[in-house]
C-alpha cells in the first residue's frame, strides 16, 4: 500500500487540473488582498497610489485578481472534462498561471516602489486575452455552443480591463470606473450565466432527485434585457431614477428565480444553501439599488452585496464544492468546518451591506469587523482545502 502511496505521488502534478493553481492562487491573494486593504483603509498604512485610485485599485485586483483567478481554474477545469486533453495541456496552464503571478505582482509593486504600472498592465492583459482564446477555442471549434455567453463575457471583461489601464494613464478620463464597473457587472453577470444552469442541478442532485427546480423561459428572456439596460444605464448615463426602477425589475426577476429553485431542504446541506445564499445577495444589491430611490440609502450597500456577499460567498462556495468534488470527496459529506466558512463569511456580509445602513457614524467600526470576518473566512478555507489542492486526489492515494 506505501508503494502504491508514494507512486501516486510522484506521478501526480499540481497542474493536471486547473481549478487547483488557480484555486491555490485565488485563496491567496484573496488573503492578500483583504489584508492589505485592511491595512490601508483602517489602519492607515501608506501606499503609493499615485497613478492609481485607492479604491479602483482594491476593486481592480478583487476582480482581475481573485474572482478571475477562480472563474478561470473553473471554466479550464470544465473544458478538460468535456473535452480532454486537446484543450487542457500543462504548457498553456503554466503561461497563464505565469502571467497572472507576474501580473499580480508587477502591479503590487507599484504601491511600494517607484517600478511603472505599465509592465503590469500588460501582462495582466495579455493574461485574460489568452484565457479569453482558450476558452473561446470549443466554442470556434463547434463543439460547446452553450459556452458562447461565458466565452463573450470573458472578452468584454478583456476589453474592461484595457478601458481600466487607459483610464490609469490618461488617457480616458473616467477609464478607470468604466473598466472596473463593466468587470464588475460582467463577473456578476457571469455569476447568474453559470448559476442558471448549475445551481437548481446542484440542488436537484442534493436532495437525491426529490425536488425539481423550475425555470421558466420568460424569467431568462427578461433578465437577460433587463441586465443589459441595467448595465449600459449604470455605467454611461447619470439617470439614478432609470437605474433604481430596472434594478427593481431585476430584483424581482431574480427573486422568482429563487423561489423556483427554493426547498426547505436546503438548509440541511451548506454545499447548497451557500450558492442558494450568494445568488440572494445579488437579488438585495438589485433590491437596494431601487430601495435607494425612496431612501437615503447611498451606493456602497448594494455594492457590497454584489461583491462582498455574491462574488465573494458564490465562488467560495464554488471552490468548495469543485476541489471536494474533483479530489474524490463527498460532496454533500464536506468537513464540518466547512458550514462556519461559510457562515462566517455570510456574517461578514451582513455587517458590510446592513450594518453602515443602520448605524453610519459607525462605518469604520463596521468596514473592519466585515475586512476582518473575510480574512478569517479565507484563512479557515485555506487550511482545511489547500493542501487537498496540493495533494493527489483521495482515488489516487487509495
Amino acid at each position: 500500500m506505501k508503494r502504491i502511496i508514494a507512486n501516486a505521488d510522484d506521478n501526480f502534478s499540481i497542474f493536471e487540473s486547473a481549478y487547483r493553481p488557480f484555486f491555490i492562487l485565488a485563496t491567496v491573494s484573496s488573503l492578500f488582498y483583504m489584508t492589505l486593504w485592511t491595512a490601508f483603509y483602517t489602519f492607515k498604512l501608506r501606499l503609493n497610489f499615485e497613478n492609481i485610485s485607492p479604491t479602483m485599485w482594491h476593486a481592480h485586483e478583487m476582480l482581475f485578481g481573485y474572482a478571475i483567478a477562480v472563474i478561470t481554474g473553473f471554466m479550464l477545469t470544465i473544458e478538460k472534462f468535456r473535452f480532454g486533453a486537446l484543450i487542457s495541456k500543462k504548457s498553456a496552464l503554466i503561461i497563464l498561471i505565469i502571467l497572472w503571478i507576474l501580473a499580480r505582482v508587477f502591479i503590487s509593486l507599484t504601491l511600494i516602489t517607484d517600478i511603472s504600472w505599465k509592465t503590469g498592465a500588460v501582462l495582466d492583459c495579455l493574461f485574460i486575452l489568452i484565457l479569453t482564446i482558450r476558452i473561446s477555442y470549443p466554442v470556434i471549434r463547434g463543439k460547446d455552443r452553450e459556452k458562447t455567453g461565458l466565452t463573450a463575457h470573458l472578452a468584454l471583461i478583456t476589453i474592461s480591463n484595457v478601458i481600466f489601464y487607459l483610464g490609469v494613464a490618461g488617457v480616458l478620463s473616467d477609464g478607470q470606473r468604466w473598466g472596473v464597473y463593466s468587470a464588475l457587472f460582467l463577473v456578476v453577470s457571469t455569476i447568474l450565466l453559470m448559476g442558471r444552469k448549475m445551481i437548481p442541478l446542484f440542488i436537484r442532485n442534493g436532495l437525491d432527485l426529490k425536488f425539481e427546480p423550475r425555470n421558466w423561459r420568460v424569467i431568462d428572456i427578461l433578465s437577460v434585457f433587463f441586465f443589459v439596460s441595467f448595465f449600459f444605464s449604470d455605467l454611461f448615463f447619470t439617470s439614478g431614477k432609470l437605474v433604481s426602477i430596472i434594478s427593481g425589475i431585476l430584483a424581482l426577476i431574480y427573486s422568482v428565480r429563487l423561489y423556483g429553485w427554493y426547498s426547505n431542504r436546503i438548509w440541511n446541506k451548506p454545499m447548497l444553501w451557500v450558492l442558494f445564499v450568494a445568488y440572494a445577495w445579488i437579488v438585495i444589491g438589485f433590491g437596494l439599488k431601487f430601495l435607494s430611490l425612496y431612501f437615503n440609502i447611498p451606493d456602497l450597500p448594494a455594492l457590497h452585496s454584489f461583491t462582498y456577499g455574491g462574488i465573494g460567498i458564490m465562488t467560495v462556495g464554488f471552490m468548495s464544492r469543485v476541489t471536494l468534488g474533483h479530489t474524490g470527496r463527498n460532496v454533500f459529506a464536506p468537513p464540518k468546518i466547512v458550514f462556519w466558512i461559510f457562515t462566517v463569511l455570510l456574517a461578514g456580509a451582513i455587517v458590510r451591506v446592513f450594518l453602515p445602513i443602520i448605524d453610519s457614524g459607525n462605518y469604520l467600526i463596521w468596514t473592519a469587523i466585515s475586512q476582518i470576518l473575510w480574512i478569517l473566512s479565507f484563512l479557515i478555507f485555506a487550511i482545511v482545502f489547500l493542501p487537498m489542492l496540493w495533494k493527489p486526489s483521495i482515488e489516487k492515494r487509495a
